[in-house]
């Protein structure tokens, strides 16, 4: 690659837009990562609102160019078309205007480098669904193919044992776009600004609460320390709705679900927390059921180390990759209510340990920003 010239990268990108999932913030902040470093950066999305309201919903800069394509919100019809549509774009109307492709769409990939010959770095974030693996044998060797990123090493396995390249995988674990934890604000003052109160310990879970995340144990351990306000920030309607009703049922008063925010509201809620938990359990799931401990790459893990604050997490496989016991975290049993009640209580309690796991964080989380994922994706370190 050319350092001497200005890079050219287009983002081939087919989220559901404006919902509760975490795949359209990792695109925008991704393309806001490339624009920061002066990289030429195309996203092409399809989308039915315009640009101005996908650059405000998602707190990103307009320091790339966004196309829209067509939106449909049957996510199967939306991945097919945009890959077919935006693989023809590409190949047509971009000839020569771009070095290469960015995609997590794996029609896209199939098409630009079995058929259009696009140089293509595919960025994949879970295992193969229903249909891919014969796409993905069909490009996993092809040299248009010039990358295969994974977001966690656990991932990187499950496609090295599917045949993939070693020579082409690089592993990228998620970023955190560190300017919004630099408010000078105080807890106190987030407090105020947010409704909750100043005169209590609050342990924050921030991120969706599919099944397997925990939230049952987290109920458990608040009816242990009736002193702290226990907070859950996110979350789908439903699922929502059916913790509010195990905690009316248990009588846990110190336990409230905030539900859903946009997401360049989290910070706030983390910086207005003393504690910052990730209960998953090993029967974790993410967006439609899928058991997915041994290679999330969660947000929120390194949007709770930016906020330099103590966490406690479960020992889970992937989180292991990232988080250290006694060093940059307290890491706990995953399955277990009473394990977890006696990491918060220590950190609680030992005010020395609290501030150094949060210190520790805040200085590793400077290796995990959307740019350094930028980096290893492009070969650029």
């Amino acid at each position: 690659m050319n350092r001497d010239k200005k890079l050219r990268v287009l983002y081939i990108g087919s989220p559901e837009l404006f919902s509760k999932g975490a795949s359209a913030i990792h695109i925008m902040k991704m393309c806001q990562a490339m624009g920061k470093l002066g990289i030429d950066t195309e996203l092409i999305i399809p989308s039915n609102r315009n640009r101005a309201e996908l650059l405000e919903y998602y707190g990103v800069e307009s320091n790339f160019r966004l196309t829209l394509f067509p939106y449909f919100s049957n996510s199967s019809v939306r991945n097919i078309a945009h890959g077919v549509l935006g693989s023809l774009y590409t190949k047509l109307f971009r000839r020569n205007k771009y070095d290469l492709v960015i995609t997590r769409n794996i029609i896209y990939a199939y098409l630009s480098t079995t058929l259009f010959k696009i140089p293509t770095v595919y960025d994949a974030h879970h295992p193969l669904v229903k249909g891919g693996a014969s796409l993905f044998n069909s490009f996993k060797d092809s040299k248009y193919l010039i990358r295969f990123s994974t977001n966690s090493k656990g991932l990187a396995d499950i496609y090295l044992n599917k045949g993939l390249p070693k020579e082409k995988l690089v592993v990228a674990h998620n970023g955190v776009e560190l300017e919004k934890f630099q408010d000078t604000s105080t807890m106190k003052e987030y407090r105020e600004e947010l409704g909750l109160p100043v005169d209590k310990k609050i342990i924050c879970y921030a991120g969706n609460i599919y099944e397997g995340r925990g939230v049952e144990k987290l109920i458990d351990v608040s009816l242990r320390l009736k002193n702290v306000l226990f907070l859950i920030v996110g979350g789908l309607e439903e699922d929502v709705n059916r913790y509010k009703r195990i905690v009316q049922e248990k009588g846990a008063h110190n336990f409230e679900l905030a539900g859903f925010v946009p997401h360049k509201m989290v910070p706030p809620y983390l910086l207005a927390s003393d504690i910052l938990v990730m209960p998953y359990t090993t029967k974790m799931t993410i967006k439609g059921g899928t058991k997915a401990q041994e290679f999330t790459s969660p947000i929120k893990l390194f949007e709770y180390m930016a906020a330099v604050r103590p966490i406690v997490a479960t020992s889970i496989s992937s989180v292991k990759e990232i988080l250290e016991d006694g060093v940059n975290a307290v890491l706990v049993e995953p399955d277990s209510a009473d394990s977890l009640f006696e990491g918060l209580l220590k950190v609680i309690e030992d005010h020395d340990l609290a501030d150094r796991i949060a210190l520790n964080a805040g200085a590793d989380i400077k290796n995990y920003t959307w740019e350094e994922r930028v980096k290893k994706l492009l070969g650029l370190e």
